[in-house]
């Protein structure tokens, strides 16, 4: 699985304390998209879901975890990695975030329907639809763009996330190393 970085803790995508993995590769390439160095995974090494899972238990053993956020790049462009992954951190919380660039009629024929079925079991919550620059403001909070939208898998995260989005935008900036990364919605 290629990915470029893990944070934890995070407030800024998704309510509590949380543990976020930013994927590469996404082959929408969204005008004004926030991370465009993870469209690519040119030179980037690939890491099996297993050894990416023993960093993550490892921080939870280490750090409380309310939940966590998977964005990217697009996550849903590596399908079966991601859902071993988060099969294998299924202990971890119960309070999963995906961000796609993928709408959710869009993932019938991108999924097959044993990974649909997959997204459903292990993700609590997915932020669907591509990032449309001219629709970014402020009042989509965790949606970088008002043509995207929250689909709750687990109806009993609805009222956990609508206490958390009625706080507005949220950013975190975190050092790592000698680099700081702003982490949350920007707006545009």
């Amino acid at each position: 699985m290629y990915i470029d970085r893990i944070l934890c803790p995070i407030q800024a995508l998704g309510p509590g304390d949380r543990l976020v993995i930013w994927t590469a590769g996404c082959s929408k390439h969204c005008m004004g998209c926030a991370n465009p160095e993870l469209w690519s995974t040119d030179g980037r090494r690939s890491r099996p879901p297993l050894e990416i899972a023993r960093i993550i238990n490892n921080i939870a053993a280490e750090n409380s975890i309310d939940g966590i956020t998977v964005t990217g790049g697009d996550p849903l462009e590596q399908p079966d990695e991601l859902l071993e992954l988060l099969r294998l951190v299924s202990c971890v919380t119960d309070d999963v975030l995906v961000y796609t660039g993928y709408t959710l009629g869009q993932l019938s024929g991108v999924l097959t329907q044993e990974q649909y079925d997959g997204l459903r079991e292990y993700v609590a919550v997915l932020a669907e639809g591509p990032y449309k620059e001219e629709l970014n403001t402020p009042d989509t909070v965790l949606l970088g763009s008002s043509n995207q939208s929250l689909v709750y898998f687990r109806e009993d995260m609805r009222e956990r996330y609508s206490s958390y989005l009625s706080e507005g935008r949220k950013i975190q900036n975190v050092y790592m190393g000698s680099r700081l990364v702003s982490v949350g919605i920007h707006n545009r």
